[in-house]
């Protein structure tokens, strides 16, 4: 497979100045091949496959024949070439998914492999002419894995139109080869299981020489981790085919007003629609930005990952002793979300703190989705940003389960030791600092909740199941792209200081 490096952006953001300095720096002239979707006013350094624009203008997703002639165009270009590696510059105006649409047809697809796409753009571009330009740019904007600018003026602005793409400013060409290269995200399960063939390596060499205590931290990470990826991997598919197969028309339908059905609707749709806290910030956003009341919209999303079936079913098989925890987990998680999005309807914030942005039009999974994308698209698509979704939260998850275990291993003897024991008012502020930073993921957090059982009371533990799947680092990490300091500041003291009294409610029911 061909790597394929596509160059998008505005006409007159300089793509071509950037393509001819990057080929220049990489010194693989001889080995590339060009393709250009637009003429711009600086020259290429090595002549271009020059594609009609029209032509390109005319492409239905849906339609194989209007797209038929470039793509065996394009096809017999790569068989007389014979490149190592492929640049192509995107015509401005036109959607990503016509380009896709090209690049994953039957001609295509089993020649190259879209490696990186990267989007340029100028200061005066993002402030005058993106806000009125259409859904086909914003398609752009979404696909990109790289945002090039002047300066750090508009990233904020750029971050609502892709949140996941990394922004950097007049980056040197040593620095875009680091952008190009594979991320090392898909790695992450492989270098798994490397590490533990060769833990198992080495404990069958040196079994006498490793101590007991390194033995029974591996053993509690290697546990937790089996444990969480079938969970971790229902989650990811399922949070994925919702995102991409759930048009938001139907929740803008149930979510639309103050009245108690829409709030009813926030609370329940997580079980049908069964989206991580990972995913539901940015559908939140959406659904405020297309007129859904804030405290409905909000309601939504701290409800969803908690009624969400893969969170009950795991909390289910973490605590299997103690089923009733699963049921007053969702009974007092809903009703810690229903509390903190009526303060937030009863006490709004001021119009003034929350940021104005124009609303757009359709987000460029729906365009896709509209336009009816073909099948092989969508499963591309859908692989990738699982592969993608999944490979991080194993990662970060693998991470805590690593200190969950030292903290076992090592702490708790100590405490034992010490004499040291905590009530329940004072352990539960702790249990919720760790769920602010090790709840992982809604569909899992219940593994690290019965890890953490051992140690610290069971109402304690109830506190850390509620506050993780509504607030964690990468939930507030995702929400500064989104909105404003002042909110997200508001929304976290509000949903501790909730789920502190709702922990306590427990303790007192079980007393």
């Amino acid at each position: 497979m061909i790597p394929v490096y596509i160059v998008t952006g505005f006409i007159g953001s300089g793509k071509s100045t950037f393509i001819n300095e990057q080929l220049q720096h990489r010194k693989k002239l001889g080995g590339t091949a060009l393709i250009s979707a637009e003429e711009g006013s600086v020259k290429l350094v090595k002549e271009p496959l020059q594609l009609d624009s029209d032509a390109l203008s005319a492409i239905s997703p849906t339609n194989p024949s209007s797209y038929d002639t470039i793509a065996s165009e394009i096809a017999n270009y790569i068989e007389r070439v014979n490149p190592k590696e492929i640049w192509i510059e995107w015509n401005g105006m036109l959607g990503f998914h016509q380009l896709e649409a090209l690049l994953y047809s039957e001609k295509l697809s089993h020649l190259i492999q879209i490696e990186k796409v990267l989007y340029i753009c100028t200061d005066q571009f993002v402030s005058t002419i993106l806000p009125g330009l259409g859904n086909d740019v914003a398609s752009q904007l979404y696909s990109a894995d790289c945002i090039i600018t002047e300066t750090p003026t508009h990233h904020a602005l750029l971050r609502t139109y892709n949140g996941e793409a990394k922004i950097v400013t007049k980056p040197s060409p040593e620095k875009v080869e680091q952008l190009c290269r594979n991320s090392t995200w898909g790695l992450i399960p492989n270098l798994l299981v490397i590490g533990i063939t060769t833990y198992i390596l080495l404990v069958t060499a040196f079994r006498h020489d490793i101590p007991y205590s390194i033995h029974h931290c591996f053993a509690i990470i290697t546990g937790l981790i089996i444990e969480a990826i079938p969970f971790l991997l229902l989650g990811t598919v399922g949070s994925t085919v919702i995102r991409y197969f759930v048009p938001q028309k139907i929740l803008l339908k149930l979510l639309g007003d103050h009245s108690w059905k829409s709030y009813g609707a926030a609370m329940i749709s997580g079980f049908a629609l069964p989206i991580c806290d990972c995913a539901i910030i940015p559908l939140f956003k959406a659904l405020v930005d297309r007129g859904i009341p804030l405290s409905v919209a909000l309601l939504f999303m701290l409800a969803s990952p908690i009624i969400n079936p893969v969170t009950i079913l795991s909390t289910w098989y973490a605590f299997p002793d103690n089923p009733m925890l699963s049921l007053w987990r969702i009974v007092l998680g809903l009703g810690v979300a229903l509390l903190v999005a009526l303060s937030f309807r009863f006490w709004p914030l001021s119009t003034s703190t929350m940021k104005v942005r124009t609303p757009q039009n359709l987000s460029y999974e729906e365009i896709v989705l509209e336009s009816a994308k073909s099948k092989h698209i969508d499963k591309k698509r859908l692989l990738i940003h699982m592969e993608k979704e999944f490979s991080q939260l194993l990662f970060y998850f693998s991470m805590a389960a690593g200190v969950l275990s030292v903290v076992q291993v090592y702490g708790k003897p100590w405490l034992l030791k010490a004499g040291l024991t905590l009530p329940d008012f004072a352990a539960i502020p702790i249990l919720l600092v760790l769920a602010f930073f090790f709840s992982i993921c809604s569909t899992s957090d219940a593994i690290i909740g019965k890890s953490l059982s051992t140690l610290f009371p069971i109402s304690s533990v109830m506190g850390f199941l509620i506050l993780g799947p509504m607030l964690d680092i990468k939930n507030v990490y995702i929400l500064k792209q989104y909105m404003p300091t002042a909110f997200i500041v508001r929304l976290s003291i509000t949903i501790a200081v909730m789920s502190y009294l709702a922990a306590l409610v427990y303790q007192f029911l079980l007393s």
